[in-house]
């Protein structure tokens, strides 16, 4: 009897053994689905905050999908949005990843030299801090919850906005224009400001003077200033015809007209023709980048033109390059 109750008491052991281990694998299996669905979460979330940044900073280089170059020849900027960058964190290669994390961190930071990559980091003269720059990384190394089609998204929205604005723009510079009583005739109004600037003597002398000047290396810097006095007076004059030409307040054409009337006549008629062309100008460009973002909208490319300025010297960079700084960053992450 007593033996029987051994065995019994051995099996409801072992069975007690058997369920405490299977609690613990399910336990431990749970707690890992857990930790991995918050890792998760938490890289969506850094890369969604990215592609808002990615929208407003880097898409003129790099496109509104992050395709760069691949995606169309003017785009100045390599293709960010690609399998290889993405491989490692999907094959859970944490040594490959760390290593590209810490390459596209530094890129980000110090820019790249020799090229129209410009730093970002706020220590190097740019707009982004550190926590947006590693959401940046978390961006083109995961692509967490397919966060690239929100940059898309950003980037659309941003770019409607703009059309939207170039569209008031183009409103506004239109009611000047028909105020003004000319014509958006850039060319005839070149002509005009190039046939009066000729009869302004004391104009005609400067100028030469500053032709001189540079031909013989001496008082150059004397001539500019006085020309550039002389351009000064006629900036506020032309500024004055606009206002009689376009404005609606009394009070403020009062001023104008004093301030017109107290011109010589040669004067006033380079006035005159400076202020055509400055206001048909005006409306030429409103109505050239309305045309052009347009037309860039309509390809799916992102409405800012890409950086043209090179990026030189910066962290110190001159010789030295990416492989001092990985080497001093290997244990970044």
């Amino acid at each position: 009897m007593s033996g029987q109750n051994t065995e019994k008491q051995i099996l409801a052991m072992v069975i007690l053994l058997v369920l405490s281990v299977a609690s613990l694998g399910a336990y431990t299996w749970f707690d890992n689905g857990r930790r991995t669905e918050a890792r998760s979460e938490i890289l969506t979330k850094d890369a969604e905050r990215a592609a808002w940044t990615f929208a407003n900073n880097c898409r003129e280089c790099h496109g509104n999908d992050g395709r760069g170059l691949e995606s169309d020849a003017s785009l100045v900027g390599p293709a960010l949005n690609t399998p290889n960058n993405t491989y490692a964190f999907l094959t859970d290669n944490q040594g490959q990843l760390q290593d590209l994390q810490t390459e596209f961190r530094y890129t980000i930071t110090c820019g790249r030299n020799g090229t129209p990559m410009p730093p970002w980091s706020i220590d190097q003269g740019g707009s982004l801090d550190g926590f947006k720059i590693d959401n940046l990384v978390t961006l083109i190394t995961t692509n967490a919850g397919n966060a690239w089609e929100k940059a898309v998204e950003h980037a659309v929205h941003l770019d409607e906005v703009t059309i939207d604005n170039l569209h008031i723009a183009l409103d506004a510079a239109e009611v000047t224009l028909k105020a003004s009583g000319w014509f958006a005739d850039v060319q005839a109004a070149e002509g005009a400001v190039a046939r009066t600037e000729a009869d302004d003597a004391e104009l005609s002398s400067l100028r030469s003077a500053v032709a001189a000047a540079e031909e013989d290396g001496e008082g150059l810097q004397e001539a500019q200033d006085a020309l550039a006095a002389y351009e000064k007076d006629y900036t506020a004059l032309v500024l004055a015809v606009v206002t009689i030409r376009t404005s609606d307040d009394s009070a403020a054409i009062a001023d104008a007209r004093s301030a017109f009337n107290a011109a010589s006549g040669v004067q006033q008629e380079v006035a005159i023709s400076r202020a055509w062309l400055k206001i048909a100008s005006d409306y030429r460009a409103v109505e050239r980048d309305l045309v052009s973002a347009e037309e860039r909208f309509a390809a799916g490319l992102p409405v800012p033109t890409p950086a043209t300025q090179v990026t030189s010297d910066t962290c110190g960079q001159t010789s030295a390059d990416l492989a001092d700084w990985l080497s001093s960053h290997s244990g970044s992450s």
